[in-house]
């Protein structure tokens, strides 16, 4: 029967970088989804559309890698998740919308670079094996 400590990524502080890490990326992924209203991102949908499903997936995956102490297979679209969070506001283009405000631009930006390094963290750091 597995403890607490084990689900939640290990013990000591390789529970702690696993737990850390995930909460970070959680936290970047409820931004995600409220920035629009946050930072006011004007007219422009198609990045509120994005920012609304790349934080649902990153929440999602955080969280189920938070939950166990082995690596998840899908973890590493984590990191990928927060590189397309961070340069979505310069790659998708607005047509007739209005460009997202400074505040969207640097949102995500920090929020995506938040869970490309958090994501990173997660798909390198290897649960702590056990002496038999």
């Amino acid at each position: 029967m597995s403890t607490t400590t084990e689900r939640a990524g290990g013990s000591g502080a390789v529970g702690a970088l696993v737990g850390g890490a995930a909460g970070l990326a959680v936290l970047a992924g409820l931004y995600l989804i409220i920035g629009p209203w946050l930072a006011r991102f004007g007219g422009a949908a198609e990045l509120a559309i994005s920012n609304t499903v790349a934080g649902l997936a990153i929440i999602v995956l955080a969280a189920v890698r938070a939950r166990t102490a082995r690596p998840q297979a899908l973890t590493w679209i984590l990191p990928v998740l927060g590189a397309w969070a961070a340069v979505s506001p310069l790659v998708l283009r607005y047509g007739d919308e209005t460009a997202p405000s400074a505040g969207a631009l640097t949102g995500n930006i920090i929020a995506g670079a938040v869970v490309l390094l958090a994501g990173i963290a997660l798909c390198l750091r290897r649960p702590a094996t056990r002496a038999r």
